[in-house]
């Protein structure tokens, strides 16, 4: 089907009913606990659990890869980095593939977008959404203007007719990639109570994949560079940044709140699906990892929360693995939008309405370090998580993560039916979807 037949046969859909306003948040660089009510002890962000308190939490979800711009190619096309063509930062989505403004401006939906585009760098590059507010700002310069922005445009439009879909993209906790490189050496710290521990699997292992200890040499580019930094930190360091880490999360929850409560005092939340993630984590000391680009799950695994009319409120869904790829057929299908017949995701209305798992056995995430020369694939099986890499030695990773979730004991060199199925999964994986990655 050609892009304009598509958008021809999705703007017929539109009818004359109500559908529901549809609020997309996200943060950048937010790992799926570090949230409080992920039951983190070490901050406070009640706009994200208040979310989660009228909604449902998805505890196991992933991002398609672990930075920026590719996977917010994919949160906004359904679509893997390999095939939207993002497979490093600052790059557009391929030419012709339809993004989510695009989908539901053609659908009869008032499309505006404000924050953090970043595909391509130029926030121009954005297609089908009305631009609210952008820039690619620090956070603390950024998000008070956005939710001011936001929280005006929802009041406003409290009396329209038209239903609308909204994306919220917040800059922090971004902020903690310049935050790492101003804090090179070691110092005496005066308020170490109030500091988080420092992560049980802080040590890095000297028998990691090849293509990751590239990455941490700190000549590749600024997030490598923040890597190496990291290595040298000591546990009072380590703990000293995450503190600084939860500031940034507990700043951007304020804004978030300012959004949520222009939501809900015009009464728009009554018709609205909200939904809430960050494009990748940060890697918080473990494995003496900071900031992303890494599979390990302080970077891959990401908060997921979807609330609103129908959504079973305060429920904790663990039985299914889920994937940023899932917002677009979600949001589609709460519209009555019709999806591309392609998308990698799976809608979670079921789950959301009334508990039902999502049968699939894995998800899947890209990595590129640099170029096509060191790339790599992570599949997330209901129990374990298995790396591969294109090049350089060592090139498997096999966490058994219901006994070792902490990532400290690769299961690869060992071999064993585990290794050998996960490596026929991602196999089959590459096959299905037409990818061009090629293991070592």
């Amino acid at each position: 089907m050609t892009r304009r037949a598509f958008f021809g046969s999705a703007a017929a859909m539109a009818q004359n009913v109500r559908r529901p306003n549809l609020l997309l948040i996200m943060t950048d660089q937010q790992s799926h606990h570090a949230w409080s009510g992920a039951g983190n002890p070490w901050l406070r962000t009640p706009a994200i659990d208040s979310l989660a308190a009228t909604g449902t939490s998805f505890t196991e979800s992933y991002c398609a890869y672990p930075v920026c711009s590719p996977s917010r190619g994919s949160i906004f096309t359904g679509r893997m980095p390999h095939e939207t063509g993002v497979r490093v930062n600052g790059k557009p989505i391929a030419a012709g593939m339809p993004t989510i403004g695009e989908l539901f401006s053609a659908a009869g939906y008032k499309t505006v977008y404000g924050g953090k585009w970043h595909l391509p760098k130029s926030f121009d590059g954005m297609t089908g959404f009305e631009k609210l507010i952008g820039g690619h700002h620090l956070g603390h310069e950024m998000d008070a203007p956005l939710a001011a922005a936001c929280s005006s445009w929802l009041r406003d439009s409290a009396r329209a007719s038209e239903p609308f879909l909204m994306v919220a993209s917040f800059m922090n906790p971004h902020d903690i990639c310049e935050w790492i490189r101003q804090h090179p050496g070691t110092h005496r710290y005066e308020r170490l109570r109030e500091f988080p521990p420092a992560p049980g699997n802080m040590a890095a292992d000297p028998n990691e994949p090849e293509a990751i200890q590239f990455h941490r040499t700190g000549g590749y580019d600024l997030m490598s560079k923040a890597v190496s930094i990291a290595s040298e930190w000591r546990r009072d360091d380590v703990r000293n940044y995450l503190h600084g880490y939860y500031r940034l999360i507990e700043d951007v929850d304020k804004q978030i709140g300012i959004v949520l409560d222009a939501l809900r005092s015009s009464g728009l939340d009554r018709n609205t699906i909200v939904a809430f993630t960050s494009d990748h984590g940060e890697g918080m000391g473990a494995h003496r990892w900071v900031q992303k680009a890494a599979f390990y799950e302080e970077s891959a695994h990401v908060p997921l929360i979807v609330a609103g009319p129908g959504v079973r409120r305060g429920a904790v869904h663990r039985e299914s693995l889920t994937s940023l790829l899932d917002i677009l057929p979600t949001l589609c299908d709460y519209a009555g939008v019709k999806s591309p017949a392609d998308l990698r995701g799976a809608s979670l209305r079921p789950a959301c309405e009334s508990g039902a798992a999502i049968e699939r056995p894995y998800v899947v995430s890209e990595l590129r370090y640099g170029d096509a020369a060191r790339e790599g694939r992570m599949l997330r099986s209901r129990r374990y998580k298995y790396v591969r890499f294109n090049s350089g030695a060592r090139p498997e990773q096999l966490f058994d993560l219901e006994l070792d979730p902490g990532e400290t004991h690769n299961l690869a060199p060992m071999g064993g039916q585990h290794l050998i199925e996960h490596r026929e999964m991602l196999s089959n994986w590459i096959s299905r979807t037409a990818d061009d990655f090629r293991p070592a």
